[in-house]
Parts: structure tokens; C-alpha cells; sequence
């Protein structure tokens, strides 16, 4: 131990022998904090982890020199999935003490395994798992959710926050699972009892109510069965023999009348029975032949229903695909959106998750367009106009007045050289129309009067459509030569 004034180390004195101040305080201070560090290692060892934060907070309140319960709240904190707080304690950690410091060791193994980036990338989920929960989309949230324990099952806040919306949705089974799989991890977690006492009296009010039904139905039973009198065959009976003869005659002339009358009967009944069959069934052979026709019908429309059906997702299958899209497109990678947008079905989506859909089409669409202007810039280049302009024309389509225009008047020239003569015709006039007053407007004038004059079709008529702004068209006039030419 070392004096807290000069530094110098001293021993079981209360009084520092170099610089003589007092160390009685100071040691009640430090005694107090092993003790709450103490006491927070043990809550740690019976998983009361909430306890043990709260022990070690307390023992760094009185001496945040002390590593090791900072290093042990560190893994507090990394048990239950707050992985920012364990970093923060673990770095503190290492600044206080830069040599022979276990935090060394937390920090090496994160970085070395890459545990770090699949932690920080659990925590974007999370988060985006809360803006969901916020906006109302407790479907998107919850898959969220899902996908967060899967890949970090001891994140105590997802655990709640899933039970949370469980609740809501009045799904109190999974509510109680979820609690219960927090309560595995830190099972004195106030939060986590709280709601388990909430799921808990939900749960014994509805088994209340069940058990009274049963209750009434069961009493209603028993008020029958006490209308009932039960009577013995002895009470019936005269216990006299006459009576005895009498039951003895009665029998045999029921035996009788049963062989003789019932057996009779029921033989009948079964060979009318018998024929009744065999007419329906050949009524139902007869109607088989002519019903084959209808049956074949309703086949060829339900193969027809089930082709429509088969590619589209079901509604969790449409959710995990727009996380999918909005990741791709978030990472850069256009190609996987753009197959992946095609596999959720819109229909089947909330109206959160439809405006979210309708968001991420767009970024898909607009994508789309660059890459398809990139790539018939590309096949003009190469002189494969058929392609350049079945690619180029998708853009026009899309946005006529995309890059300024050049999008319209490459489609143009791609036209001329593929010899679509008359589409390239319209495509000029259309440039003229937009853009008037151009360069590139008085090249297309000219390339006009030259095909007409080559083929003989008659001149364009004007479109409709109102010109661009005078900074669309500057941006289309400015070309270099080698364009022009």
C-alpha cells in the first residue's frame, strides 16, 4: 500500500513515515472498496449479475484505482451483451495500469478473433431493432430481434426487448420464454422480474377464468346426475316365485321374438342396403366419366393458382428479404439487392414495412439505371449498338432528360448506326425539342436532314414535351470534338 499524499509505500502505520500525513481515512476507503469487490465477485458467481454491477460500481466509487473490479465489471458487462461498457471499462483499465493488466489480454483475444466487428455489428441491429419498435413496425422488429440472439444469445436487452413486444402483441407464452432466457443470465435483473410478474399474473388470470368454466360444467353435471334415481332389478322384481317364473317366460319369449321377428327384418335391411350401394355406386361410376372433364378444369386452374404463388414470399420471408435489400444497398452491393428486392412480395408487407419497401425500390430502380447507362456507354464503345441500344433505351425510358441529355442523344446516334433509321429519327427530334438552341440540337437537326435524305422517310413531327432548364441545356451542348464527330 502507498501513501495517497507523497506516493511512498507504506505499512500497517496510520501515519505515512515520510511525509507524515494521516492514513486511518484513507485506509477505511480502500478496505471499503475490496469489500464491495468482494461482495460483487460473489453476486457474479451465483449469475446475479445486476447485483455484481452494482457491487463493483460501488467499490470504483471508492477507489477507481482498482483494477480488478474494473476488469471484473468489464466482464459483467460483456456477459449480459453491453459490450461498449465492458471496451470502456477494460481501456480505463489499461491506462491505469499499463503493465501486468488482465484487461490486456480481453482486449487481444476481441481483436484477434474478430470478435469486436460481429459484436459492432450485433449492436447495429439492435439499434435498428429500437428505430423499428419506435416507427411501429413490430413485425421488422422482431425478426430483428431474432437475428441479434442468434448471433449474441446473452444480450440480456434483447431478451426484454422481444418479451416486450410479445406483450403487446398479447403473445404472453413466448413473452415468458424470452424472460425466462434473460433470467438464465442475470436472474435478479430487475427489469427482467418486472415483467416476468406482469406475464406471470396475465397468465393466471386467463387459467383462472378456464377453470372456472370447467368448474360450472362440472357442477351443472353433478346437478343431473342427483335428478337421476337409480333403481336395483331386485326392486323391480317380485320376490315372490311366481314373479321369478314370470321374468324366466319373459326372456324366452323375447329370444323368441328376436329369432323369429328382428333377425327377419335385419336381413332384409341388409340386402336392401346392399342394392341401395351397388345403384349409388353405379350412378357414381356413370357421373365419374362425365365429371372428368370439370375435374380437369379444376386442376388446370389451381396449377395456374399455384404458378402465380410460387416465387413469392411469405410475410417473415418478405421481412428478412428487405433487411437483406437495405444491408446490401447500405454495404454497396447493388448486385444482391437487386435480387433480392425481386423476392419480397409488397402485398404481404404492413404499411411500415410497404413505405420501407417502397423506399428501397427506389434506390434499387435508380441503381439500376446507372449501371445500365454505364454499361451501353460501354457496348457503344465496343460497336455493338443493338446492345448499347436496348440498354439505352431502358435509361430514356426511365429519365429522359438523364446526364443532361446524353443519355437520349447516344440513343440517338446508337439508332442511326444500328440502322433503326426511323426510331433514331424520333430520337433526334425529341433531343431538338428538349433541348433547342444546343450544339448538339443543331447536330441532331443536321443528322435529320441527312437520314431523311438517305431513305426517303418523311421528317419527324415536334413532340409535345416542354424543354429543359437553360442549365439542362448548356449541360447538353458541352461536347468535344471527337463526340461531334
Amino acid at each position: 500500500m502507498n501513501c495517497f499524499f507523497c506516493g511512498a509505500p507504506i505499512g500497517e502505520e496510520f501515519i505515512c513515515p515520510h511525509c507524515g500525513t494521516g492514513q486511518q481515512i484513507y485506509r477505511k476507503v480502500i478496505y471499503a472498496s475490496c469489500a464491495a469487490y468482494n461482495d460483487g465477485l460473489h453476486r457474479a458467481g451465483i449469475r446475479d449479475l445486476s447485483g455484481a454491477a452494482e457491487a463493483l460500481n460501488m467499490s470504483l466509487k471508492y477507489n477507481k484505482f482498482n483494477t480488478d473490479a474494473r476488469n471484473l465489471l468489464g466482464l459483467v458487462y460483456f456477459e449480459v451483451g453491453e459490450t461498449v461498457l465492458a471496451l470502456r471499462e477494460w481501456v480505463i483499465s489499461k491506462n491505469l495500469q499499463p503493465e501486468g493488466n488482465a484487461a490486456d489480454a480481453y482486449l487481444k483475444e476481441l481483436q484477434q478473433t474478430g470478435t469486436l466487428k460481429k459484436l459492432d455489428q450485433t449492436t447495429r441491429k439492435f439499434n435498428q431493432a429500437l428505430s423499428y419498435c419506435m416507427q411501429g413496425s413490430r413485425d421488422l422488429a422482431r425478426i430483428q430481434l431474432r437475428r441479434v440472439l442468434l448471433s449474441q444469445p446473452k444480450m440480456v436487452k434483447a431478451h426484454q426487448l422481444l418479451a416486450l413486444i410479445c406483450m403487446q402483441d398479447g403473445k404472453y407464452e413466448e413473452a415468458r420464454k424470452s424472460l425466462s432466457a434473460a433470467s438464465k443470465i442475470d436472474y435478479k435483473n430487475p427489469m427482467t422480474m418486472e415483467y416476468m410478474q406482469e406475464v406471470r399474473r396475465t397468465l393466471k388470470g386467463k387459467k383462472k377464468r378456464r377453470r372456472s368454466k370447467t368448474e360450472v360444467s362440472e357442477f351443472s353435471d353433478v346437478a343431473d346426475s342427483i335428478n337421476l334415481q337409480s333403481e336395483s332389478v331386485f326392486n323391480i322384481l317380485d320376490s315372490t316365485g311366481s314373479g321369478i317364473i314370470n321374468v324366466f317366460v319373459g326372456i324366452i319369449l323375447g329370444v323368441l321374438a328376436c329369432i323369429f321377428l328382428v333377425v327377419p327384418s335385419m336381413r332384409q335391411d341388409v340386402n336392401r342396403n346392399a342394392a341401395s350401394a351397388l345403384v349409388s355406386a353405379n350412378e357414381q361410376a356413370a357421373n365419374s366419366r362425365n365429371n372428368v372433364a370439370t375435374l380437369e378444369k379444376q386442376v388446370d386452374s389451381l396449377s395456374a393458382q399455384l404458378e402465380e404463388y410460387t416465387g413469392k414470399a411469405d410475410v417473415r420471408t418478405s421481412y428478412e428479404k428487405l433487411l437483406f435489400t437495405e444491408d446490401a444497398l447500405e454495404s454497396g452491393d447493388a448486385e444482391s439487392a437487386k435480387a433480392s428486392v425481386t423476392e419480397i412480395n409488397r402485398d404481404l408487407l404492413d404499411a411500415g414495412g410497404q413505405a420501407r419497401y417502397d423506399a428501397v425500390m427506389a434506390k434499387v430502380e435508380e441503381q439500376i439505371v446507372v449501371d445500365n447507362y454505364a454499361a451501353g456507354a460501354a457496348a457503344m464503345k465496343e460497336g455493338d449498338y443493338a446492345k448499347a441500344v436496348k440498354l439505352l433505351a431502358s435509361v430514356v425510358e426511365a429519365d429522359v432528360s438523364y446526364d443532361g441529355g446524353d443519355a437520349l442523344f447516344a440513343l440517338a446516334q446508337c439508332c442511326e448506326k444500328a440502322e433503326q433509321f426511323e426510331d433514331a429519327l424520333a430520337h433526334y427530334q425529341r433531343f431538338v425539342d428538349l433541348y433547342p438552341g444546343t450544339r448538339r440540337a443543331s447536330t441532331s437537326q443536321a443528322s435529320i436532314k441527312r437520314i431523311v435524305a438517305d431513305t426517303g422517310l418523311p421528317l419527324p413531327l415536334p413532340t409535345e414535351e416542354q424543354p429543359a432548364s437553360e442549365q439542362e441545356g448548356e449541360g447538353a451542348a458541352e461536347e468535344t470534338e471527337e463526340e461531334q464527330e
